[in-house]
Order: C-alpha cells, then structure tokens, then sequence
C-alpha cells in the first residue's frame, strides 16, 4: 500500500539513510496499469527524484536503492507525470464498472518484471488510519475493499501538468443516467471535468443534462456561453430543455432561446405556456400519430420511422382526425397481432386524455386507472398537442431525498 511506504526512509545499499519518500511518481496510460517512474525524495531541504532504476527492494517502511549516489537537483514535475500521494491519495475517482464516485484511501502498489506499477485503490474507510495513525499504533488493518486499476478513471483536472483529458471512451460504457449521479456526487471542478470530456459527443452531453436535477443543470450551463447553452438545449428532449430554460437566469433565457433552431423554439413555445409541473409542462410534443383512415400497417410504419418521439412513446400511437381532433390511442403490442389492412379506428381505441392543464395528480391517477404507459394531452379544442408517458410520472413523483438515500448506499 502507498501509505506503508510514504514517509519510509530511503536507505542506500550500505543502509545509510539519505532522504525520506514524499511521493511516486507516475505517468498515467489509457487502459493499463500505470508503471511508477520514481520517487520524490526529501534530501535535507530539498526534494529530488530517484529513478526507478534505482531502487532495489520497496518495501512497507523501507525503500533501498541500488546506489550510492543520487542526483541533488530540485525535482520538477514533467508534463504528463501524476504525483500519486499528491494528486490520487484521498481523492474522488470514477467507478467505470458501477458507474459510482469512489475515494482512494489507499493505493495499491504492485512489483511486475519492469518495476513496480499502481494496481488498484482501496476504497475502504479503514484505509484512512493508515494515513493519520502513527504505523506502530495502528491496529489489524488487513480489511480491504481494492478496485482494480483499470476499472477507474482518475480526475486529473488538478494536475499542472498532466494535460489529460478524461477519456470519452471510458465515459460511453456507462449510462447517461449514471454519469449525471456522478457529477452530482463529485465536486464542481470534477463534474467540470467530466463535461468537459465528454463535449464532443453532443448527443451524450445532451443526454446528460436530461439526467442532471436542474440545481447542477443550471450550475453547469451557467459556465457556457450562450451560443454553447442554445446547442445543448437543441439536443435536449423538449419537456426538459423547457424545464432548463425555466431555471435559467432571467436576462439569459430570450437570448439562448433565439439562438434555437425553429422547430425546436416552436416546441418549447408549446411548453412554456404551462406549468412546468402540469400535464402540458411535462408533456413531449414528439410522439407518434396518424390520421383517421390510416391502416395498422401505417401505424406501424410510423413507429418504425419516427426519430424524434422518447423512446418511452415508441409503444403508443395516437389517431387523431384530419383536422387534429384527438380519437385515441392503440398499444403497438395490439398492432402487430391485428391485420395489418385494418383501419386503426375500428380498433378498440383508448380515448382518455389529459388535458394541458391537468395536474400530476389528476394524469398519475388516470394513467393507474387505465393502466396506460402513455396518455395523450389535449388543448382546450379537444386537439392532440402532446405526450406523457409513465417515465415522465415516475420521475415526478420520485422524492429528491430518495435520490440522496440511492447515492448514500453506493458507498463514496
């Protein structure tokens, strides 16, 4: 363990200490366990490197070199290097396996044929004597909780000279939903980092900002331009970048709004006029629907194209008159076992609606009722203007201080 050796002597092959570990030194690779460069040594009053080629035994409160002379100049940290007392030990990393924020209370040190390698952390709060009590008080510390290495993902934001990013393709394993629990569960300058990473994917980041609750939605929009906010709300569902744009300091809402693209402002300006915990607030106005005379193969064929309704509507279409009346909706599970020349009329529609005014109380209520995964919002004409589906119930009903209990047991 890093802490066994940290502050050891540093001994030179007649046994003579010359200096005391302050640090390892490593430099950080995609994939595999990062090898240990060398060490910083405290020699008097100054800290010097010793090179890996140097040591010959590392062991819990000893280092031993293989030499008698070391090289006196102060140590400077290279670019790309990673000072694993100073910028790992006792800090957050990510869980990519658990998708989870975990703290490295300790880190594990592991001898291979070319020296020595950071193998994994201890993630065990017991791990924390090990770094405040005096070795000799310390008591049966033999419990471990280790993460391997490779299933963790440092932030290394803080470090001067890394000039690493985190890498995108580590992020991707996990859900968007998983990452925004991470970002919340991290301090600022760590979900900083984490957006940052993934920039380049604006779907994902978009995905993300779905998943975040608006106090760090706005807390992270608030450090991006207005160009930069407009195309993150673009992506966005509509029920949720109206929801943002909602949150949003006043003086900032026209401007990012009018940088929208046009469909996307229609959208939002359907939204907008209700309230946001109503049934027209929480609606999505993409879903999918057909005409009176549509067949239930046109039904079905609307399902396979359409590219915009939330994957929670895909199991619902709506029919609605030539002139947008609302008639009902039919479960595509119905669909595919009735013959595919049947008009969807003369099916066994569901003609309950909400209408925009509707408050959550009034569409959960009707939703459990009619045991529907969709339910279709109507204006004051009796016209189709939207969608809500279960998933949008769930998530206004789940309490915020179940969120807090969910991330209390992943143990950070």
């Amino acid at each position: 363990m890093l802490t066994q050796v940290l502050r050891s002597p540093v001994m030179n092959p007649a046994g003579t200490e010359v200096g005391r570990v302050e640090d390892f030194v490593v430099k950080l690779s995609d994939g595999s366990y990062p090898p240990v460069t060398g060490l910083k040594v405290r020699v008097g009053a100054q800290d010097v490197f010793v090179g890996k080629d140097m040591i010959a035994a590392l062991e819990p409160g000893a280092v031993r070199l293989n030499t008698h002379t070391i090289r006196t100049d102060a140590f400077q940290r290279r670019p790309g290097e990673v000072l694993l007392a100073t910028d790992v030990l006792g800090r957050h990393v990510v869980d990519v396996v658990k998708g989870r924020i975990a703290q490295a209370h300790d880190l594990v040190l592991q001898p291979t044929e070319d020296g020595w390698v950071l193998a994994g952390i201890d993630r065990s709060p017991r791990a924390v004597l090990r770094r405040i009590v005096p070795r000799r008080g310390r008591p049966d510390l033999r419990r471990h909780a280790i993460l391997d290495w490779k299933d963790i993902q440092p932030f290394v934001g803080q470090v001067p000279t890394a000039k690493l990013l985190m890498p995108l393709q580590r992020l991707r394993r996990l859900h968007p939903a998983q990452i925004a629990d991470i970002i919340e569960g991290a301090s600022h300058a760590e979900g900083q980092e984490i957006i940052e990473a993934v920039e380049s994917d604006p779907a994902l980041t978009a995905d993300i900002f779905e998943e975040l609750d608006p106090e760090h939605q706005v807390e992270f929009i608030r450090s991006k331009s207005n160009e930069e906010a407009a195309h993150i709300l673009e992506r966005m569902a509509p029920d949720d970048a109206a929801d943002l744009l909602n949150d949003l300091d006043q003086e900032r809402r026209k401007p990012i709004f009018d940088l929208m693209s046009a469909n996307q402002q229609h959208k939002l300006r359907k939204l907008l006029q209700y309230h946001p915990s109503s049934a027209g607030g929480m609606m999505s106005p993409d879903y999918v629907f057909v005409m009176r005379g549509a067949t239930v193969d046109m039904a079905l064929e609307a399902v396979r194209i359409d590219d915009k309704s939330p994957h929670a509507l895909l199991g619902t279409v709506f029919v609605t008159e030539s002139d947008g009346k609302y008639l009902g909706s039919v479960a595509v599970s119905d669909l595919l076992r009735t013959d595919r020349a049947s008009k969807v009329e003369d099916m066994e529609l569901t003609t309950c609606r909400a209408h925009g005014n509707a408050d959550l109380s009034d569409v959960t209520l009707m939703m459990a009722d009619y045991n529907l995964s969709a339910l279709g919002v109507t204006d004051a004409a009796d016209n189709l203007i939207g969608a809500i589906s279960s998933d949008d119930v769930i998530e206004a009903l789940v309490p915020n201080d179940w969120r807090a209990r969910i991330e209390a047991s992943t143990g950070v």
